[in-house]
């Protein structure tokens, strides 16, 4: 505690009751939620009582962490911190009665596309006309949830967004009664099986919440407070899920209004601006000192959002004044320049400064605007890492191994049945549903096992894999080994190309894993929560390990998207260009403008001490060159930019970094270089 600012401190000792705290990049968001909880022990409040909810799993694990290690009584150490998602699931688990959840099964975002393939099947003749695909259908159906957006709506934002009003009620008639069919029949089929996708966790607790007074006694008395990280990605949903316990507990927020850039997923800027107005008894505090970013960097990053309409009453201040460069706003022909600029200065800094490829973070729009870039990479042999991929649990091979897992924890699940019977060599789809058929009117698991047994022809491996989770089950690690024991040829003949060096190694860490969950349920649900996570927060790479193996050490290119926690010493934002920032599928929206300037603000707001912002003079149309009433080049965010907070340079792969001229700052008319003769 005693190593707080002001601004910290007084966020951490609010008495009231309840608080957001508008904390600005780099200014200890984490450090002040975490003294939060420790002042809240220190008062005498029981850690049991005090839950954090964060976005990701690895968030919620550093918190409780330094909070843990921050605690001097041994005895207290059950303060709570978990996913949103992570939350509901226990409370359904804990209190099955409560919100009428006995026996269901969490599905992730693939068994939900597997239903959705199952439903069209069963609606064909709409299906057919309807040419979506079941992703698609399923993305639509999320997003009509967590934003509480009827279907209608839903249709227009997503499907008919930029057509002319008269074509969109037009289409409108023919679409909506078609997804109608489709989505009821998804939904009807949910019940069925007993599933709860990750939408339904949070809609069951916040629904019961809100209605039954009861429901709210039961679960208030376990909650004295609230603690929620990155306030403001969260979704009306998740606004929906808090809102019951203004009553019933204190709620302390931590997030950032100018850093809420994900709409596209459903967060509502709402929830973070409208705070002050939507929360009695509530206050709003700032934090305003910045510990990552020099002044320089700072400058730039506040007049940024100075320039929007939206009042967000915050300048960051470096808290370490020595003074600093100023931002580069590089010039360049096209993507291939900027990748060869962006390319010297890594190996100049790496060979003359001796900084590690790990202290450059390259962020761009979409990973489409890094292509060129990654080959300049790869010519250059400027090692990199770009974020993105499937997870650990998404992996085809853990979820063969998951399947089996969740046919003997829910006979009913049908998607896992499909899975894993199909996984054995001479079972196809024709097969499995005639077994399947039969599967699913057994009483329980004992009674498939049993119904299994006396058929012939089924590979040997497939009965045992499932005796032996079954015998099990209070042994999850034995269990782990049991199946992997069983499915290991098999697996090894799926996954040829690839197996040793990359899938086998992941069971003996699943097996690790096992050991951290009492039941089989709970094992389950908790590893496809991972994947459930909208947001993808990686971990920068580490300057110990480097130096130890000395084959880590890398670029790290990143989506401005996934970028939030990262920062490095020196940081490239790629393409700040017209009809970039903002891009042409904004204008026309403020709220989507105003999104897009606040990606340019999240993206500015990762460097420590050296920002290259490059533009690139191709992306506008030649007779651009003679207007100024195209709209994207009239809202380009740079444009009007005082001279005073860059360095500006034109750079051509002939020529290098050249500053003889000063380049206007005005997109119409810096000197693209061009040979008009």
């Amino acid at each position: 505690m005693n190593e707080l600012n002001s601004g910290q401190k007084k966020a951490a000792e609010y008495d009231g009751k309840h608080l957001l705290v508008l904390a600005g990049a780099g200014t200890g968001k984490t450090r002040t939620i975490i003294a939060r909880a420790i002042y809240l022990i220190n008062q005498g409040v029981e850690p049991s009582k005090i839950q954090i909810l964060t976005f990701t799993k690895r968030a919620a694990s550093e918190i409780v962490t330094r909070i843990r290690s921050s605690i001097s009584d041994q005895s207290e150490k059950s303060v709570n911190g978990s996913t949103f998602h992570s939350w509901c699931n226990h409370l359904l688990y804990r209190y099955p009665k409560v919100f009428g959840t006995e026996k269901f099964t969490v599905i992730d975002e693939d068994d939900q596309v597997s239903i959705m393939k199952m439903v069209c099947g069963d609606k064909k003749d709409a299906f057919k006309e309807l040419r979506i695909k079941p992703r698609k259908l399923v993305d639509l159906y999320s997003y009509a949830r967590n934003t509480k957006q009827n279907l209608t709506t839903t249709i227009k934002l997503k499907l008919l967004d930029g057509k002319p009003e008269a074509e969109q009620e037009e289409e409108l008639q023919v679409i909506k009664p078609l997804l109608e069919v489709i989505l009821r029949r998804y939904e009807e089929k949910k019940r069925e099986r007993k599933y709860l996708d990750y939408d339904d966790m949070l809609q069951v607790v916040a629904v019961r919440l809100a209605k039954d007074a009861k429901a709210r006694n039961i679960i208030g008395k376990k909650y004295e407070h609230i603690l929620v990280d990155e306030m403001q990605d969260t979704n009306p949903l998740q606004w929906d899920l808090l809102q019951p316990f203004l009553e019933i507990c204190n709620i302390f927020c931590v997030g950032d209004d100018a850093q809420s850039i994900y709409s596209f997923r459903g967060a509502d800027f709402k929830n973070i601006n409208e705070f002050g107005n939507r929360v009695p008894e509530s206050k709003i505090y700032k934090l305003e000192e910045n510990y990552r970013s020099t002044n320089e960097i700072l400058h730039l990053s506040n007049w940024l959002l100075e320039q929007s309409p939206l009042a967000y009453n915050k300048k960051l201040q470096a808290v370490n004044n020595l003074g600093g460069l100023k931002p580069k706003l590089v010039n360049v022909i096209n993507d291939w320049e900027e990748g060869y600029f962006i390319a010297e200065k890594i190996i100049h800094n790496y060979t003359e400064k001796d900084k590690y490829y790990s202290d450059h973070l390259i962020l761009s729009r979409s990973q489409n605007y890094t292509r060129t870039l990654q080959a300049v990479f790869i010519e250059k042999k400027i090692p990199f890492v770009t974020y993105g991929g499937r997870s650990f649990m998404e992996s085809a091979h853990i979820k063969d191994v998951f399947a089996a897992f969740r046919v003997v924890n829910n006979h009913l699940d049908e998607i896992a049945w499909v899975r894993y019977l199909t996984f054995w060599e001479g079972i196809g789809e024709i097969t499995a549903a005639r077994l399947i058929s039969q599967l699913l009117q057994k009483e329980d698991i004992r009674e498939c096992l049993d119904w299994l047994e006396e058929i012939e022809k089924l590979p040997f491996e497939l009965l045992e894999t499932l005796k032996g989770i079954y015998a099990h089950l209070d042994q999850l690690e034995k269990a782990v080994e049991e199946t992997y024991k069983n499915m290991e040829h098999r697996l090894a003949m799926k996954y040829i190309s690839d197996w040793d060096k990359k899938r086998k190694p992941d069971f003996p860490v699943l097996a690790l894993l096992a050991k951290s969950y009492n039941s089989l349920t709970e094992f389950i649900t908790e590893c496809l929560l991972d994947n459930s996570t909208r947001i993808n927060h990686s971990p920068t790479l580490k300057k110990s390990k480097m130096k130890e193996s000395g084959g880590d050490d890398a670029v790290i290119i990143s989506t401005v998207h996934s970028a939030k926690g990262l920062e490095a010493d020196t940081c490239f934002v790629l393409n700040v260009s017209p009809k970039v920032y903002p891009s042409t599928w904004s204008l026309g929206s403020k709220d989507e403008v105003e999104e897009d300037r606040r990606v340019l603000y999240v993206a500015l707001t990762r460097a420590k001490n050296e920002l290259y912002i490059t533009r690139r003079t191709n992306s506008i149309a030649t007779d651009d060159f003679f207007t100024v009433k195209d709209e994207a080049v009239e809202s380009y965010f740079l444009n009007e930019l005082p001279e005073n907070l860059v360095e500006q340079v034109y750079y051509s792969q002939d020529k290098g970094e050249t500053r003889d001229a000063p380049i206007s700052n005005n997109a119409l008319d810096f000197d693209f270089g061009m040979d008009f003769s």
